[in-house]
């Protein structure tokens, strides 16, 4: 008996870590406070980089922008500075981290930007976007789902861009990406308790995600088109652009 229970304990962990839901609860469940120094400091900066290369890829002159699992908002308020006159619409999972972004807004006064409590696929809006955004989604998401809702949103012409972590192929990369997920748990369990779990459990969500083969073959099914695969720091994340 105890051995069959041991064996359902398992099971059941093992479908908590692969439903995107439970994973993103588990992960961002009372760490809003320090999620911009966590975000920074565990990609080594390079979060403020990859955030630049999304706004690069945004339309010019854009009138409407859906930022998915905005989180605190460090992506939203960056296109709120570089797009004034957009208007910006973030959502999110979590009501912990919305509440900073809505703090933000309200501090600097920005009338454009607005936030929504909910899952990214269950979310839909009217109105024809000029782009829909996302970092550290594609993990947690139904990409069929979550795209057949922004084929709808988005209006002809219009940009989806999704950014996400990626499991370096290349061994000595790999290497030393493993090592780095070792000192980040390290860090975790001293200094940052509460992202002990996401630092013990993203290495192996990252390297279990086929989350590219799956964007890429839902895009194809909405007939998406100028599809894009951008790999970036050594392989370690990777952009998904394409227009509708």
């Amino acid at each position: 008996m105890h051995r069959l229970n041991e064996i359902m304990e398992r099971h059941e962990n093992a479908v908590m870590i692969h439903s995107g839901t439970a994973l993103a609860e588990r992960f961002f469940s009372g760490n809003s406070a320090t999620y911009e120094h966590i975000a920074n400091f565990s990609t080594l900066g390079f979060d403020r980089w990859w955030k630049r290369k999304i706004l690069n890829k945004i339309p010019g002159n854009p009138t409407q922008i859906i930022d998915q699992a905005c989180g605190t908002g460090l992506l939203t308020f960056k296109m709120a500075q570089r797009f004034p006159l957009c208007r910006i619409v973030g959502v999110d999972l979590q009501d912990e981290y919305l509440g900073i972004a809505k703090k933000k807004a309200e501090a600097l006064q920005l009338t454009t930007v607005e936030f929504i409590h909910g899952k990214a696929e269950d979310v839909v809006l009217e109105g024809d976007f000029d782009c829909i955004t996302s970092c550290y989604l594609a993990k947690y998401a139904d990409l069929g789902l979550l795209v057949d809702h922004a084929h709808d949103m988005l209006r002809d012409g219009g940009m989806f861009i999704m950014h996400e972590l990626t499991c370096p192929t290349r061994l000595t990369f790999a290497f030393f990406w493993n090592i780095h997920f070792k000192l980040l748990q390290a860090y975790g369990n001293w200094k940052h308790p509460e992202w002990a779990i996401a630092f013990h459990e993203l290495p192996i969500c990252v390297k279990e995600t086929i989350w590219i083969d799956e964007l890429i073959d839902a895009l194809k099914k909405n007939h998406f088109s100028n599809i894009d695969i951008e790999y970036l720091a050594f392989g370690t994340s990777a952009i998904v652009s394409a227009k509708k």
